[in-house]
């Protein structure tokens, strides 16, 4: 669909990072090159890892015995320094690395490299050996893929694969110039084979609207997501469809028939039946995971093109993850995945997104008179204020208020550590601290 003049003036021209994911259908051989492909870069990285861990021993216990070392005695982790690393000892540990693609084993060096950045940055442990599992995925540089056509993708070593469904929104961009392929992964998950293409694409990207839509939306676990303007009207109701609570009896089911199977052992191969019955447990938590997912899209895609101003809470999710009677359901919501499409999706279509103050009361304030609550437990799904009489749904009221903070600035950082307007420091002040946090228990149930 070609932009009309008048949007080609309203819009300018940025570079973006995007990513394209397709279901693959390869023939029986190229699963097998592609699943050899997988197990080049596990090897590679175990066999990188041990190299590592070998030196770094050695070295502990020449410092222990007394003995001088140095920096340069330490093998490096960089993706470089790994990259050679396997140069130099490929053809003693890897005989067979030749029938594999480049990008196999620098897919590898890359992995062990983040890996040990997120340990020396603390957000991880020290990296482990990869064991040998069912699926599994490479990464492919860039000029090891291209699409040949609309319904076909060419991979080195692994020939021509065919997609199921048609690549012409990505096609179009490589035929006209506007894209760039970074990289592409290929990965096979619940049985399902899937490539999904890294690439900078050019977009026109519409300026931002003038708020004259304003909505603002709660999350919730009884309802998912409640919209409202901030004249007080209701515009927006997704009943919480609990993806996982609805697959859990199938998932018994299935995770029960597998623990009777032959699984993996120590040094035991797993049986080829609870290969299947394992397979069929991947399945179902696959298609949770892929209903949750469309739902949000939809979601947020509606929003982003309706709405030229979205407000919504900045909520402390790991936070109210360790509340042990709600985790389940708060992970089952996806609310951070939520906001996280909003965050790209309101650039797209000139829109704008506000994350209201952490701890502000949207829930226990009055979207009549301003009142606070001091407390409102979860079990109360109404709101009932004692100051004006109002009585209206809690997720609404919530919605108001949000809506209502979003007309006073349209940034879209939050709140935290700017200034505080005046008729806002009372409430501030007043906020219970477990409104939008976990520092205090939940006091109620789902």
């Amino acid at each position: 669909v070609t932009m009309s003049v008048q949007e080609r003036i309203s819009s300018s021209k940025t570079n973006l990072t995007q990513a394209y994911r397709f279901a693959l259908d390869p023939t029986p051989l190229q699963v097998s090159l592609l699943r050899s492909h997988f197990g080049g870069s596990r090897f590679a990285y175990n066999a990188l890892l041990g190299l590592v861990k070998a030196n770094w021993e050695a070295n502990r216990i020449e410092k222990e015995a007394g003995g001088k070392v140095t920096s340069e005695d330490y093998l490096g982790t960089s993706h470089f320094d790994l990259l050679y690393l396997w140069a130099e000892k490929r053809d003693e540990l890897a005989p067979w690395w030749s029938e594999n693609g480049v990008s196999t084993y620098n897919d590898a060096a890359q992995r062990l490299s983040h890996a040990f950045t997120s340990w020396r940055n603390g957000n991880a442990k020290f990296p482990n050996f990869k064991a040998r599992v069912q699926g599994g995925s490479v990464r492919f540089r860039n000029d090891a893929v291209r699409l040949t056509d609309s319904h076909h993708l060419r991979i080195s070593r692994i020939g021509e694969v065919k997609t199921y469904e048609s690549t012409r929104k990505l096609y179009r961009h490589l035929e006209r110039g506007t894209a760039r392929i970074v990289a592409a992964t290929a990965a096979e998950r619940a049985g399902r084979w899937t490539i999904s293409f890294t690439v900078d694409v050019q977009r026109h990207l519409p300026t931002t609207r003038t708020p004259e839509r304003v909505i603002g939306v709660d999350v919730g676990l009884c309802t998912l997501y409640t919209g409202a303007t901030p004249d007080g009207t209701p515009v927006l109701e997704v009943a919480n469809p609990r993806h996982f609570l609805a697959a859990e009896k199938m998932l018994a089911h299935t995770q029960r028939i597998a623990s009777r199977r032959h699984g993996p052992l120590k040094g035991v191969a797993p049986s080829n039946r609870w290969k299947r019955a394992n397979a069929r447990v991947q399945k179902v938590h696959a298609a949770v995971a892929n209903s949750r997912k469309n739902l949000i899209h939809e979601t947020t895609t509606r929003l982003a093109k309706n709405y030229d101003l979205i407000v919504v809470e900045d909520l402390n999710v790991k936070g109210m993850m360790k509340n042990h009677s709600l985790a389940k359901h708060i992970g089952d919501a996806a609310w951070a995945e939520f906001v996280r499409q909003l965050e790209y999706k309101t650039t797209w279509y000139g829109s704008t997104l506000v994350k209201a103050d952490r701890y502000y009361p949207s829930s226990k304030s009055c979207s009549q008179c301003g009142t606070v609550k001091a407390k409102l437990p979860l079990d109360q799904r109404v709101f009932c204020c004692e100051a004006c009489g109002l009585s209206i749904d809690r997720d609404v009221n919530a919605a108001i208020n949000l809506a209502r903070q979003g007309l006073a600035g349209t940034s879209s950082a939050t709140g935290r550590g700017g200034e505080v307007r005046p008729e806002h420091q009372i409430l501030d002040a007043t906020a219970h601290p477990g409104e939008a946090s976990t520092e205090t228990p939940t006091d109620g149930g789902v």
